[in-house]
């Protein structure tokens, strides 16, 4: 579940940074930029939806395993019965059972390609059920931002944040935003 929430927050950086840089804003009289401080994994571990989301990713990305176990076992024991048998057959069936294995072993391949790649069954999932989380996210950060006229929300949570005070977190701010909109 650890792996999911990260991935998870990992889909949700990019979109509430580039939603913040996207919005030029008008720095105030005295020319100083407030800037604030969200941690999305907070944010992530607290919203029902997500950890919906990653039960959900979970169960289908163990389904999907359960299948390449079956074809991976499959494949091993066709593999195992050709080692037994390949002194006695002929050359002719030698490459028939040859072939067969090869095809099953592109199946295999082909499978895991089409459910775990990078454009894979599970990352179009991922895609779509965290799409209107995003969303809400996002829009829950910028009210805060506006209502406390902050200028700029930085990730919290980000390797690149190297110290924020706690007076401008705006964590709970914004998670509290998105509990009262599930209301």
């Amino acid at each position: 579940m650890r792996f999911a929430r990260s991935v998870l927050l990992f889909c949700l950086v990019p979109l509430v940074l580039s939603a913040q840089q996207r919005r030029p804003t008008a720095v105030s009289a005295a020319g100083e930029i407030r800037v604030g401080v969200v941690d999305l994994e907070t944010l992530v571990r607290q919203l029902p939806e997500a950890a919906q989301i990653d039960r959900q990713l979970s169960e289908t990305a163990q389904r999907f395993r359960d299948t390449l176990t079956q074809l991976r076992t499959e494949l091993e024991r066709r593999l195992d019965e050709y080692r037994k048998r390949e002194a006695l057959l002929t050359p002719e069936a030698k490459a028939k059972e040859e072939d067969a294995l090869r095809q099953l072993q592109e199946r295999y391949l082909q499978y895991q390609e089409e459910k775990f790649g990078v454009t894979g069954e599970l990352a179009q999932l991922r895609e779509q059920l965290l799409q209107p989380l995003r969303q809400r996210v996002q829009e829950a950060i910028q009210q805060v931002a506006r209502e406390e006229n902050f200028h700029l929300v930085l990730d919290r949570s980000s390797p690149s944040v190297l110290f924020a005070e706690d007076r401008f977190d705006l964590t709970y701010r914004v998670l509290d935003r998105l509990k009262r909109g599930q209301r």
